[in-house]
């Protein structure tokens, strides 16, 4: 069976639209750090790069190599960890980034890059990271874009932190894209890092 993101992990992926309370367990993920717009057209290379790399995960069993544990899934939604610094949530700099499958090994990624790396369409292979991120803590709330602006969320995340005794870890803000194609940026999960307020 199918291991389907929009189905098992809905509270990760399509949360509520309010705001609350999640724990997020460590996860994998293809890194590729830039800077500017979401939306650009070096984000989209990137997001294309990063995709390429995951789609070839996702179907290494076809290039000779099945890795332990391995079972069909879909291709996680791209994501964004943004490196605010100071308190308005401002950001010039990201880290877009792909969630993989908790089966993957060094050999899964080796094969991977090896494989992008022959097609010679990706400049900025040698850019990409995997690493492993625990955001722990957190709250969050799903967005649509179209009939909310992004401070209007964050404002509903304030307020809830203030109510329940919570209070950020850092000025770092996660974006999740569960859409896909034209409809990409339609829907936005807004997840904050928190601890408990002093």
């Amino acid at each position: 069976m199918m291991q389907d993101w929009k189905v098992e992990e809905q509270k990760l992926y399509t949360p509520a639209a309010e705001a609350h309370a999640v724990h997020i367990p460590k996860q994998y993920y293809f890194v590729i750090d830039g800077r500017g717009n979401i939306g650009s057209e070096d984000f989209h290379e990137r997001l294309r790069l990063l995709t390429a790399l995951s789609k070839a995960v996702q179907e290494i069993p076809q290039h000779g190599y099945c890795p332990p544990g391995f079972t069909d899934y879909s291709l996680y939604p791209p994501e964004t960890l943004h490196h605010a610094h100071w308190p308005d949530g401002g950001s010039a700099t990201y880290s877009l980034m792909i969630r993989q499958p908790d089966f993957i090994d060094n050999e899964t990624i080796d094969l991977a890059f090896n494989l992008i790396h022959r097609e010679r369409k990706f400049p900025l292979l040698p850019e990409v990271a995997f690493e492993e991120a625990e955001d722990g803590l957190s709250v969050q709330l799903r967005s649509s874009k179209k009939h909310e602006a992004a401070a209007e969320a964050f404002r509903k995340i304030d307020h809830f932190l203030l109510s329940n005794a919570l209070k950020r870890r850092n000025f770092q803000h996660r974006e999740i894209y569960p859409g896909q194609g034209s409809t990409l940026f339609d829907q936005v999960v807004y997840r904050v890092f928190v601890e408990e307020a002093e």
